[in-house]
């Protein structure tokens, strides 16, 4: 349980047998990514994606995310996701990146499509999962030019978003305006390439949940978890996406909800979508 839960939000049905495959098979994937990654510049961008999709199964495997290689994964993602911000900021050749139990000297490639605002926000939600302050500071000092210089075309709504989360996890004042630009945004009829059920079911549910733990009470806070929560189902349990991994975990409600549990609010809400290991805190960054 997670404090006190009043609301439980079950998770779509998942395979087991095939996500326990694609545990194993992904970490042979991730390691041989990984012995390219100081000489391909491509390669940490394919283990980052690897790394993600391991932790997304072994939430499926490990619901409570309780086992340690659940939280180990958790970690490695994260650190893979900065990692690729790590070589778009720095005037040297390579930049060492601490990528599970190696550094790894990576090339430095400047602003690059591995570096998009989307990849950044994953990166983001990863780091506030993991309780990093390290990955969530080098996070904050990515900046728009880096972001921009992606090429990547992305909706309208994806800029703010960003700029309010370097303000929030900065430490920095949220300008009310920002944040309630975002949310306007996220509106479907703002939609440039996303799909009218992604934009209201996918995009708008985290910034409301961030609104709620900035200016609400816990009630509306847990009403706006529940909801996003229950969203974050509604879209992930349709047949076209039933299977993919991302929709295992509600990663950037889980980060909402985690920043409105170490700001205070109680979370109500137990699915397994949020791990309440990770909800909690139960473990800490190594």
């Amino acid at each position: 349980m997670i404090g006190n839960a009043t609301h439980e939000i079950p998770r779509h049905e998942i395979n087991l047998d095939f996500a326990r495959n694609q545990v194993d098979t992904l970490q042979r994937l991730i390691e041989s990514a990984l012995e390219d990654a100081e000489s391909d510049p491509d390669a940490l961008s394919a283990a980052r994606r690897r790394a993600l999709m391991r932790f997304e199964y072994l939430t499926a495997l490990d619901p409570s995310a309780g086992e340690e290689e659940t939280w180990q994964a958790a970690v490695f993602a994260s650190q893979t996701a900065n990692a690729v911000f790590a070589r778009t900021s720095k005037s040297e050749d390579a930049v060492p990146c601490q990528l599970g139990d190696r550094v790894y000297e990576l090339p430095v490639l400047g602003p690059n499509h591995h570096a998009t605002p989307v990849d950044w926000l994953t990166a983001a939600f990863l780091a506030v999962i993991t309780r990093s302050e390290k990955r969530v500071a080098e996070l904050v000092k990515v900046g728009k030019y880096t972001l921009r210089g992606s090429g990547a075309q992305v909706e309208d709504y994806v800029q703010p978003w960003v700029e309010t989360l370097q303000r929030y996890l900065g430490g920095d004042q949220v300008p009310p305006a920002l944040l309630e630009s975002v949310i306007d945004l996220t509106d479907p009829e703002q939609a440039k390439f996303a799909s009218r059920d992604f934009m209201l079911l996918v995009a708008y549910p985290p910034a409301n949940i961030l609104f709620r733990v900035l200016r609400g009470t816990a009630e509306q806070f847990n009403d706006a978890l529940m909801q996003a929560t229950t969203a974050h189902r509604d879209y992930w349990r349709q047949a076209d996406f039933a299977d993919n991994p991302d929709g295992f975990i509600a990663l950037a409600t889980l980060a909402m909800a985690i920043r409105g549990r170490d700001n205070g609010f109680p979370v109500e809400v137990e699915s397994g979508y949020l791990p309440e290991n990770l909800v909690n805190g139960t473990w800490s960054d190594r």
